[in-house]
């Protein structure tokens, strides 16, 4: 498994979500992309703003998507 977390610098009320965008918009696609294939993906609040973690799968035996 491979884990990959990075900080959202928004202000508060701006918690990252994933959502699903219409093909015309323009922002919000990245954690849909990440949440398509990474079990799970973790919001927390910290003093920095939201960290954002998900685990990857490396082995697409273990029930998870290979990426």
């Amino acid at each position: 498994m491979v884990a990959v977390s990075l900080t959202d610098a928004g202000g508060p009320g701006t918690a990252p979500m994933i959502e699903h965008q219409d093909q015309d918009a323009e922002h919000g696609r990245g954690l849909g992309m990440v949440s398509a294939i990474a079990h799970p993906v973790v919001v927390h609040d910290s003093e920095a703003g939201h960290i954002i973690t998900a685990e990857l799968f490396t082995d697409a035996g273990r029930g998870g998507h290979p990426c």
